[in-house]
């Protein structure tokens, strides 16, 4: 196994992973940039090379010519979404329907919220067009395509300077050969334009959900390719000689081509790294049912490990829009290390969702910030070292974060700083044990035989909290945390998924009608594979169909094994998971499919992840490397400090205590046990009693 390469890009820090060809890791944490989050890659990539070869010293050098395999995840298509800065896109659609993204659901997705906006569409009125045509939902053809309807849309959307246009036209999932000739027209008319059709987007019926998600894909292929593109051309000035891959929100990897075509398929591409490096390292120490947190400087992106996998949906949303791709479940909320402590109206204390974030950052960082922050907080109680954080590289403003934290919330609330600060991290806490909560009990999930992994750079620093407000009783903190998510795209799998719609009632359906649409589909997806410098040897492909009760609008994705699945066992697996979700179900009812998806996995070499040696009578008996006062239920208190590198497996250690390495912190409350296990991850649980 050659030498491999991630970067996980976050909001206020990207961390970076480096594998040698013995499969030994080294990490390394540099500020994001978010003028240009290309910059912070490369300063990393620059960072990690120089690092490793001076800590190699003398074993070989590694270059970037050396590198295998690099992989980061793109944060510009969620960035571009959020703040909506995006190209000049239009919309096509069949006449009559021209605004589909107008009128959304007819629903209030918040049922008691009486003053309720539907968001402002993503495309206005004036460039969202019609052409004449019409094809029924069976794909017969109602009306043929007027072509030059198609024509003279294309010189309004040639005259009006528009760079991407979404193609989504009634029906097309079932026959897109009107799509497909208005996009021959379109580029002949408008040559360099981009085109995006839904039926290669997102072929599957539900009008709003599939306009809107080809539309995203649309207006986001210009970012996308304009990053990609220039990044990868500086990566190969700089030496890299291979192809850059990204991560995928379903938890795969594509190559930087595909992501140009499709980037709708990578909005949650960092977090999702996190969850699937949280499952290869649960498989590793035996642990199932997981809730991982990856805290940041921003914002916390929760997710679910069930049974070993990551929970993945078919739909989800990005503020108010829906995107039907295969995603990881991930709920993020504006928790991190940067977000901002303050008051509401009614003198409340809030901690988010605003945040610092990497400039100009928490007040303690000294480059500016003017806000209370949850680094500020944790600074002012004593869990942070103002002298060793990033490893001695950054000096924190110890000063200005107690006069920020006094002036802005002690004052404030009448209370002293310690008080005001812990008060920002009790707040903080509640937030992610709240969302924690939502998520799991959303899903029918019993909190109680979950264990909470706490990743990413803050993760640590508040784990205990969170431990001791929640429903979940067990604590796991990964060696190296902040660098879980890039650790878990150097594990992930190359991935492709494919789905058709297919309604028919499952006491008539026909399973050698399934059986070739199956087919079809796993041809598709393997073939993509192929594409990628995937061997067929390292292929594997998933079945699934989606079934619901009949007048039902939702469904339930039930996995199957056989191409031609014997539909009265799927029922029955249907009825069971309902059981399962809903805690009821009515297997009177009689039940259809909807579509049919395959997933297809061209599966890589997993590194393993470093072993330590228990401590030996050389070593002699577990010491603190020093020890400083503490904030802790309402006093200060002397605590044990542990540097992670003087700990063994097999240590115990009693609360309160705080374990350093030099890219994170991780804080053991009184009342709390931690102990450490062979692959150095610290593994904490409330003491009975």
């Amino acid at each position: 196994m050659g030498s491999r390469l991630a970067a996980d890009i976050g909001g206020t820090f990207t961390d970076l992973i480096l594998l040698d060809d013995e499969g030994k890791p080294y990490v390394q944490k540099t500020p994001s940039t978010p003028d240009d989050f290309k910059n912070g890659v490369l300063n990393g990539v620059h960072k990690t090379l120089t690092e490793t070869n001076r800590v190699r010293n003398g074993a070989g050098e590694i270059a970037l010519s050396d590198i295998e395999y690099f992989v980061h995840g793109a944060t510009v298509v969620l960035n571009a979404l959020i703040q909506r800065k995006l190209p000049k896109t239009a919309v096509i659609t069949t006449s009559g329907f021209r605004d589909v993204l107008e009128i959304m659901r007819t629903n209030n997705p918040y049922m008691y919220d009486m003053h309720y906006i539907k968001p402002a569409p993503l495309i206005p009125r004036r460039l969202r067009f019609e052409v004449t045509e019409r094809v029924r939902h069976t794909g017969e053809v109602l009306v043929g395509l007027d072509e030059e309807s198609v024509r003279a849309v294309a010189h309004e959307l040639k005259d009006a300077g528009v760079e991407s246009v979404a193609v989504c036209l009634i029906h097309a999932y079932a026959n897109p050969e009107h799509e497909r000739r208005v996009r021959d027209i379109i580029l002949e008319v408008c040559p360099g334009i981009v085109v995006c059709i839904s039926s290669d987007v997102a072929a599957e019926l539900r009008e709003f959900e599939r306009t809107s998600t080809t539309t995203i894909n649309a207006a986001t292929v210009p970012i996308i390719t304009s990053y990609l593109d220039r990044l990868s051309g500086d990566l190969r000035e700089m030496g890299l000689r291979r192809d850059l891959y990204v991560m995928q929100s379903n938890g795969g990897v594509i190559t930087s081509n595909v992501a140009q075509n499709l980037p709708v398929r990578t909005v949650l591409s960092g977090p999702s790294g996190g969850v699937v490096g949280g499952a290869y390292l649960a498989g590793k120490i035996d642990l199932d049912n997981v809730v991982t947190l990856d805290m940041g400087g921003t914002s916390t992106d929760i997710g679910m490990i069930s049974n070993g996998r990551p929970i993945t949906v078919d739909e989800s949303r990005v503020e108010s829009w829906p995107i039907l791709a295969p995603m990881i479940e991930i709920l993020a909320i504006g928790a991190g290390g940067g977000s901002i402590g303050w008051l509401d109206s009614g003198g409340g204390l809030r901690v988010g969702p605003q945040s610092a974030g990497a400039l100009p950052g928490p007040v303690c960082y000294g480059k500016g910030g003017t806000e209370p922050t949850v680094s500020d907080a944790c600074l002012v109680l004593g869990r942070l070292d103002p002298d060793y954080f990033l490893g001695g590289e950054m000096e924190l403003d110890v000063e200005g974060a107690h006069q920020v934290i006094g002036e802005k919330i002690a004052a404030e609330l009448g209370m002293g700083k310690e008080e005001a600060a812990q008060g920002v991290v009790t707040v903080v806490t509640a937030n992610m044990a709240k969302a924690t909560r939502q998520i799991l009990v959303a899903r029918g999930l019993d909190p109680r035989d979950f264990t909470l992994m706490a990743f990413g750079g803050a993760g640590g620093m508040v784990v205990g909290d969170l431990l001791r407000a929640s429903d979940v009783k067990r604590a796991v903190v990964p060696n190296n945390p902040g660098a879980l998510c890039a650790v878990g795209m150097l594990v992930t799998d190359f991935r492709h998924d494919a789905s058709a719609t297919m309604v028919r009632s499952l006491d008539q359906a026909d399973g050698s009608e399934v059986a070739a649409v199956f087919k079809d589909l796993e041809n598709e997806a393997l073939g993509r594979l192929v594409e990628e410098g995937v061997s067929k040897n390292d292929v594997v492909a998933e079945r699934y169909i989606d079934v619901r009760y009949i007048g039902q609008e939702h469904y339930l994705k039930i996995p199957v094994r056989d191409s031609a699945p014997d539909f009265k066992r799927l029922g029955e697996a249907f009825n069971a998971e309902h059981e399962r979700v809903f805690g009821y179900c009515t297997p009177e009812f009689p039940c259809e499919f909807v579509n049919l998806r395959v997933t297809a996995l061209g599966q890589v070499q997993r590194p393993e992840f470093p072993t330590y040696e228990p401590r030996s009578a050389s070593d002699g008996p577990l010491k603190a490397d020093s020890r400083r006062a503490i904030y802790f239920d309402g006093k200060d208190i002397d605590t044990p400090i542990y540097r992670i590198e003087s700990l063994r497996p097999g240590d115990s250690i009693i609360g309160p205590t705080v374990i350093e390495d030099p890219r994170s912190t991780v804080v053991i409350l009184p009342g709390q046990a931690a102990s450490v296990d062979t692959y150095r991850n610290i593994l904490i649980e409330e003491i009975d009693g």
